[in-house]
């Protein structure tokens, strides 16, 4: 008897582990809204360009890199994706996750500096912050 339980109870934990990695929600995009540009200072701008963009852009020979962040398609994204996007951006530049390390050791010119890290996170956080409003 115990054992039938036990039997029981897996194969409940089976179909919900089966039914949780192939269910795909019928998701309704909700288009951007003109004027939700996203604004990126000369200053933010400047460390994007030097540390960001080489890897998460359209042409960027890293799929990876790609699925995870396009910087050129975000003004294409509806307000809530942006808003979760920044909020990724965030919390990558703070866990100091980006640029990734194997990356560094090529091009440690391209490091996050402590300033650069700081003005990066603000921007991502006031720019969600400001798009929530």
């Amino acid at each position: 008897m115990k054992n039938l339980q036990i039997l029981i109870v897996m194969i409940v934990m089976l179909f919900f582990i089966f039914t949780a990695f192939t269910f795909k929600a019928e998701v309704t995009e909700i288009p951007s809204i003109p004027g939700d540009k996203v604004e990126i200072p000369e200053d933010v701008q400047s460390i994007i360009d030097n540390s960001c963009f080489g890897c998460h852009n359209v042409d960027s020979k890293s799929d990876d890199a790609k699925e995870a962040l396009m910087l050129d398609k975000l003004d294409d994204l509806s307000k809530a994706k942006l808003v979760g996007k920044l909020g990724e951006i965030s919390e990558v530049v703070k866990k100091n996750e980006m640029p990734p390390e194997k990356f560094l050791t090529k091009y440690p010119d391209k490091a996050l500096s402590s300033d650069d890290a700081t003005k990066l996170k603000s921007w991502a956080d006031n720019t969600a912050e400001e798009l929530l409003k």
